[in-house]
């Protein structure tokens, strides 16, 4: 009898350590377990004039929000999304939010397939005299059949 009282409580004890638990875990403290990251940002071309790039938006640990029935949790995605614009008349064209790799050295790395030519961005964030840049680095390879020559462009960015 004892024994099956003693399980009895600790289950109890089990539960309601969940159940606080899960009342601590709102968005809003479960956001500060996200680790601050200089690349998170609206970032805008240094270069007002650019033919490339002239934004990117950068976000990192985003909120998820699952639902069944009534009961709906958050969690974190830790991954690095990446969403550039290119120069583009009269609006910029957005070329789309995709997930970042990180093959190393503090750079997070997109591709992107168009058809007539993939894009390889790469970006990174540097300090200079107490401002932190975003340098994005973007390849462009054509296709055969599309005939314009590759080309690379290295941009520099600040925060918006």
């Amino acid at each position: 009898m004892i024994r099956k009282l003693f399980r009895a409580v600790a289950a109890l004890a089990v539960l309601a350590t969940a159940c606080v638990g899960f009342a601590v875990a709102t968005p809003a403290t479960a956001g500060a377990l996200c680790i601050e990251n200089p690349i998170e940002g609206d970032w805008r071309n240094i270069d007002a004039d650019t033919r490339a790039m002239t934004r990117v938006v950068v976000e990192t640990c985003q909120p998820v929000t699952t639902c069944t029935g009534d009961i709906c949790s958050t969690t974190f995605d830790a991954g690095t999304y990446v969403s550039p614009y290119g120069s583009c008349h009269p609006t910029d064209c957005e070329w789309g939010r995709e997930l970042a790799e990180h093959p190393g050295d503090g750079w997070v790395r997109v591709q992107y397939d168009f058809g007539f030519k993939r894009s390889d961005v790469w970006a990174r964030t540097y300090e200079y005299y107490g401002l932190t840049y975003l340098r994005l680095w973007v390849h462009n390879d054509f296709t055969a059949a599309d005939g314009r020559a590759d080309y690379t462009t290295d941009e520099w960015f600040l925060p918006a």
